[in-house]
């Protein structure tokens, strides 16, 4: 199924059934009377669904509480497409994937996670917009049930035991580390969380030439933050001088690769003395995740690997357009960064509407490239 399908069926069943199950959750905990103390006890799972980039960001939160309780069974419930990224922290000790490729898939693997995580002491729930998530960790019945909510908290209110309010338009980092805070508990440095993830990846060889690693797409959620082949362009012409000996590598899954190759075509004739390479779909993440931590510098539009080269200590430059970058990108001390973004009264968009106001045309990108810029549009027909 498609996000969008996603989206729909999350919010139309999960509205519902919130509105069913709470006077009965309400009842239960009247008649229980439960003790629903902030501690952790044995187990804690995790919700994470979509975005493997918003687990990137709340890695430092999620070292400090590892560190803190080494022997705590840290678990998340997950989807495919996330378990990659979640697996490269090497925080979680079990992954329970649900499938939403079809609607059968997804009521079964649902079940199955169901039937897997039920009678957890603690559920924490990292997803901000979705409703089915707040459904799943109530039946859950676990003791503790830990959640955002953002402009309305009503329906959730009872639902969860504890809830955190979510500012969209604050750094998404902060909530992350107020949720461990509850427990009282510290991130990590910037520099734990580097030790522990180099100490994954796999060694990778040194062509001894100046390496640029590129991340030119993103997750379905929101693509509009990428650039075409034509802007690519422009950001080698102006940052890059012809004669410069470099090995330039396009990072990305198989679904990226065709992008990866427009943009090298357009390229090649200019930049004769640099080396080109599309390893979109070649590697996995963890040996991406090597040869990026092995690079120079990294340019990328706001996309999950955007963070990890951050957390590398990589020299990064980003463009940035339905995202603000300061509420996803955290200080860190010493890095070396440059960030693109032109602020225009419809942006941010991406995770605070369901439709971009410019329906998938991307004024706020584009003029990040031209001197004359588009104004900006609010009417969606």
């Amino acid at each position: 199924m498609k996000i969008n399908a996603i989206k729909v069926i999350d919010y139309y069943v999960g509205s519902s059934l919130i509105a069913m199950l709470k006077p009965f959750v309400i009842l239960l905990e009247k008649i229980l009377r439960r003790d629903h103390r902030l501690e952790l006890k044995k187990q804690v799972t995790f919700v994470k669904l979509l975005g493997g980039g918003s687990l990137v960001i709340a890695f430092p939160a999620l070292l400090g509480l590892r560190k803190k309780y080494p022997d705590l069974s840290i678990n998340l419930v997950t989807t495919k497409g996330i378990t990659p990224f979640a697996r490269s922290l090497n925080i979680f000790d079990n992954y329970f994937e649900i499938d939403y490729s079809s609607v059968i898939k997804l009521l079964l693997s649902s079940l199955n996670t169901y039937i897997r995580t039920f009678g957890s002491d603690t559920i924490i729930d990292l997803e901000v917009h979705s409703k089915l998530t707040t459904v799943f960790s109530v039946l859950s019945a676990a003791r503790n049930r830990i959640g955002f909510y953002e402009h309305e908290a009503f329906w959730r209110r009872r639902i969860y035991t504890h809830m955190i309010y979510f500012n969209t338009f604050s750094g998404s980092y902060e909530f992350y580390d107020k949720i461990i805070h509850l427990f009282t508990v510290s991130p990590s440095s910037i520099g734990e969380c580097r030790d522990h993830l180099l100490k994954g990846l796999p060694r990778v060889e040194q062509t001894g030439k100046y390496r640029i690693c590129i991340g030119h797409a993103c997750s379905d959620i929101g693509r509009e933050r990428m650039l075409d082949a034509k802007q690519w362009e422009k950001v080698f012409q102006s940052r890059i001088d012809k004669n410069i000996e470099a090995e330039v590598v396009f990072l990305g899954v198989k679904r990226d690769s065709q992008l990866a190759a427009e943009i090298i075509e357009t390229l090649s004739t200019r930049f004769r003395n640099i080396k080109f390479v599309n390893s979109c779909g070649q590697y996995s993440l963890t040996e991406s995740l090597a040869i990026l931590s092995s690079s120079n510098e990294f340019w990328s539009i706001d996309s999950s690997l955007l963070h990890y080269a951050r957390l590398f200590n990589i020299k990064t430059v980003s463009w940035w357009g339905p995202t603000d970058p300061k509420t996803r990108l955290r200080a860190i001390p010493g890095l070396e960064e440059e960030t693109y973004y032109c602020k225009i009264p419809c942006s941010p968009c991406t995770h605070v509407t369901e439709t971009p106001p410019c329906m998938g045309d991307n004024i706020c990108i584009e003029n990040l490239f031209n001197d004359k810029k588009r104004e900006w549009t609010g009417l969606v027909t």
